[in-house]
């Protein structure tokens, strides 16, 4: 085989990898998912089960949510879980809200955060979102 030959192979190989990776994923986002309109969530653990924060973040992504920071809350006293509208579009934090069972939305629009919504985790989902 001439090394041309094998670049031309390992290319249509490379093209049909990317394609059925592409579609894999075009089709895992789309089935089932909440997030029609892409919202940016950043989850935070308020209430000091380790773990918490990911497992909800991970539980937003699998609806199509982008979430883009996973971490702990300043204090882990929040008995209930609050979601909160940070980009002044309401309708985002509500379709967040609808994926966590009983969590609040609250209303703090500030240019300072780079997200749409920001979730805290609080005791009620300590035992777990699945």
């Amino acid at each position: 085989m001439t090394w041309a030959l094998v670049k031309a192979v390992m290319l249509g190989l490379a093209i049909i990898v990317i394609y059925f990776a592409w579609t894999t994923l075009s089709q895992t986002g789309s089935q089932g998912s909440v997030c029609e309109v892409p919202i940016v969530v950043e989850v935070l653990n308020g209430c000091g089960v380790g773990g918490i924060a990911r497992e909800v973040g991970e539980v937003l992504v699998d609806q199509g949510c982008d979430v883009m920071f996973v971490g702990n809350a300043d204090d882990f006293d929040h008995r209930e879980t609050l979601v909160v509208d940070r980009s002044g579009d309401r309708s985002k934090a509500h379709t967040v809200a609808s994926v966590l069972p009983g969590s609040g939305v609250i209303y703090q629009v500030s240019s300072a955060f780079f997200v749409d919504v920001t979730v805290v985790v609080g005791n009620d989902l300590a035992g777990g979102i699945r």
